[in-house]
């Protein structure tokens, strides 16, 4: 059992449409010829008591005209019956058209209280009657209606004679029997031929499934062979593969979202790596400073002064904001932090860091000036927010340009606030806006100025301002700086 099931599994998408097809053509085949055999005599017995009785309705509306005689001969050769039309005034055959070889209206000899019983159904019933009778009871003996519920020879019955009887009364006042037979039993030759041209026609059916299922199980099957191997490749780490987008339109959007998520990839595989080695380097700064000035110290103890100290306590605190950062981007990413929603005045949380700002960078002329009008109140995190307003201010102060200037503006917009952090560098170009944010992405290798910041910090923005669900973005010009800004419903006094 587990050999076989791990043979079926071997089986490829080509064969199982290419058998399901067959196996379908094979069930279609199958359920014709079976109607065909159960239901061709019902269904040639329901058309042709419908004829009959349209027929029937032919010959009454017209035999008024004048003309009747040549209709009935028409009607009964257009539609396969026996016409008789009796005049019940002088009991004589006013009409008698004869088109069947097995007519039982012409063999019996005598009918006479056949005919009057037909007449009495059909008086009771609005002066129609319609009866289907096996023919066989009238071959080769005369029929009598007494024993027709009595003995009649042995034959091998079935319902395939219709009799229609109506009682026609004429616009001169006579009164007339018509009646028709009809035989709803197809013919011998008719059945044959059809079946013949049933065969014929499934025999052509089913080669050109065969050829269509073949066609359509390689059309359909080449392009996802062709995923497939693609697939492989890519789950090698080969994130350069490209998938044919052809074929239907599911394959085809199937195609395109994989070569997404192979370009996607391949970003991140770059972008990671250039990540381990921007970080690499921002860790070695700091660690080398440390090693050696605690080995210089260690040679000299006469060099052991407060200002070396503080080399390396500066060194210290600048390694552990790099690892926080780094813990901060993993936490955020995976929604394991709960931002603590609370009223605070953003105007004086945003005036009070850029006063520390200016004390850090007095000593190398930077010029970072707050603009607002008025205070405004929010809801937010307020550590969180003080780290979203740390990081594009360090991210400002790294690139901005030569003149060292960052601007920090609040402006209101109705019932919204928005802070922009603006510097004066060579901002970024179009087609990389959209990247800014990414956590392994730099528009620089290397920072232009490695004195603050560790590279991570819009990642830590954007996360940060997704958890307030605010909307946040840049906007920038190369040669003339570039706009972070984010926004923030006003609270309301």
């Amino acid at each position: 059992m587990k050999k076989f099931k791990r043979k079926s599994a071997d089986f490829s998408i080509k064969f199982h449409i290419f058998s399901t097809m067959i196996v379908l053509t094979i069930m279609m085949l199958v359920m014709i010829w079976t109607l065909q055999g159960m239901f061709l005599n019902s269904a040639f017995k329901l058309a042709k008591e419908s004829d009959i009785k349209r027929a029937s309705s032919l010959i009454t509306d017209n035999f008024d005209s004048g003309n009747v005689s040549p209709l009935i001969s028409q009607v009964s050769i257009e539609y396969d019956i026996c016409v008789k039309v009796i005049n019940l005034n002088t009991g004589s055959d006013f009409c008698d058209n004869h088109f069947l070889n097995d007519c039982i209206l012409h063999k019996i000899s005598d009918y006479d209280s056949l005919i009057n019983s037909w007449y009495d159904e059909a008086s009771r019933n609005n002066g129609e009657y319609t009866v289907v009778l096996p023919r066989e009871r009238f071959r080769d003996f005369n029929y009598n209606v007494d024993n027709y519920e009595g003995n009649v020879p042995d034959y091998e019955e079935s319902e395939n004679c219709v009799i229609s009887v109506r009682i026609i009364e004429s616009s001169d006042g006579g009164e007339y029997m018509l009646i028709l037979n009809a035989s709803v039993e197809p013919m011998h030759a008719t059945t044959r031929a059809i079946r013949i041209i049933l065969l014929f026609v499934s025999s052509i059916f089913f080669v050109l499934s065969i050829i269509i299922s073949y066609v359509l199980s390689r059309t359909l099957s080449k392009p996802i062979e062709k995923i497939t191997s693609s697939a492989k490749e890519l789950g090698g780490g080969d994130y350069k593969v490209r998938f044919e987008e052809s074929g239907p339109n599911e394959i085809t959007e199937l195609a395109k979202t994989l070569n997404k998520t192979a370009s996607y990839l391949d970003n991140a595989d770059k972008l990671q790596k250039e990540l381990i080695a921007n970080i690499s380097h921002d860790l070695r700064t700091p660690l080398t400073m440390i090693s050696g000035y605690s080995e210089f110290m260690r040679d000299f103890p006469d060099e052991v002064t407060p200002e070396n100290m503080q080399i390396i306590i500066d060194e210290t605190a600048r390694l552990n904001s790099l690892v926080n950062d780094l813990v901060d981007v993993t936490k955020l990413q995976s929604d394991a932090q709960i931002v603590n929603m609370e009223k605070i005045n953003l105007t004086k949380i945003i005036s009070d860091t850029v006063n520390r700002y200016k004390k850090l960078t007095s000593h190398n002329d930077y010029k970072i000036t707050f603009d607002y009008k008025e205070e405004i109140y929010v809801m937010a995190d307020e550590a969180r927010i003080l780290q979203v307003i740390y990081n594009l201010v360090n991210n400002a102060i790294n690139y901005t340009g030569s003149d060292k200037t960052v601007t920090i503006r609040q402006d209101v917009l109705d019932d919204v606030v928005r802070i922009s952090v603006i510097d004066t560098g060579e901002g970024i170009s179009e087609e990389h806006l959209p990247l800014v944010w990414d956590r392994y992405y730099k528009v620089d290798k290397v920072h232009k100025r490695a004195i603050l910041g560790t590279g991570l910090g819009l990642s830590i923005v954007k996360n940060i301002l997704l958890l307030h669900h605010s909307r946040f973005g840049v906007s920038s010009e190369v040669g003339k700086g570039s706009t972070f800004w984010f926004e923030f419903k006003i609270l309301k006094s």
